[in-house]
């Protein structure tokens, strides 16, 4: 009982050691699917990233150096964020890079209080710096589904309830960012974000057809933004066994 219970408590950090992994999956099939002849960033730099992924996955998988590759990884999430919204030979709509960049955003905060976790004597500006990445990727994630069409759209649909479940989903997200903000109760937030996000997931994300058919989304960038939420909620559900509710004032 007690192998189980240790084995439910590490459970969270097992999986986002492994996620470089699917990083570098996903990266290959986005690129694939495209079949273009010149590709959209240079392959000498895709291969590299596609090393480092794979590098930092076996290493962290092995328990090796976990607080400085998880942050070297965070950086690259931060990159291709940046690279996602701003790359225009990427050729996506202005909906369809918002949705993929902030969820990078949200992973990258995720692994760095991973990193923040990892360490004997804790950093408070890599907590606060974690913090901050996902209170911004809250904040846009409210921006999204208020005033992106596409976004908002997709949620009426597949979410009962309509406006009024959009809002009170809205208020939850919002205070979400303000605790995550103000680094207070992170705990108690971390449980209802989990939830959110994992209804969200399974509601509205995971209706592939629904965005490759209907809004213009590639197979393989959908199924990222899927694997973004899940590594989102993983992250919750690490701040829920690991997290507290306040910081300590020196």
């Amino acid at each position: 009982m007690e192998k189980i219970s240790n084995f439910c408590w590490n459970l969270p950090e097992i999986i986002l050691a492994r996620f470089p992994f699917i990083s570098a999956f996903t990266l290959l099939m986005i690129l694939a699917e495209r079949d273009e002849k010149y590709p959209p960033i240079p392959p000498r730099l895709i291969y590299s990233h596609i090393a480092i992924f794979l590098a930092v996955g076996f290493l962290m998988s092995a328990k090796v150096k976990r607080k400085e590759l998880s942050l070297v990884y965070a950086g690259q999430l931060l990159y291709f964020a940046y690279n996602t919204y701003t790359n225009q030979n990427l050729r996506y709509t202005e909906p369809q890079r918002i949705r993929m960049s902030v969820r990078l955003i949200g992973c990258a905060g995720i692994y760095v209080l991973f990193s923040y976790f990892q360490e004997q004597v804790k950093s408070r500006q890599l907590r606060k710096l974690g913090e901050t990445l996902v209170g911004i990727f809250l904040i846009a994630y409210v921006y999204i589904i208020n005033n992106t069409y596409e976004d908002k759209r997709a949620f009426l649909m597949h979410i009962p309830g309509g406006n009024w479940i959009r809002y009170f989903i809205t208020l939850v997200l919002a205070c979400g960012a303000i605790s995550f903000f103000s680094g207070y109760f992170l705990r108690d937030v971390s449980i209802s974000l989990a939830i959110v996000f994992a209804i969200l997931t399974v509601a509205v994300d995971c209706d592939i057809q629904y965005w490759v058919n209907k809004r213009g989304m590639f197979y393989w960038n959908q199924v990222r933004v899927i694997a973004d939420d899940l590594c989102i909620i993983i992250g919750f559900c690490l701040l829920m066994t690991r997290g507290d509710n306040k910081i300590k004032v020196d």
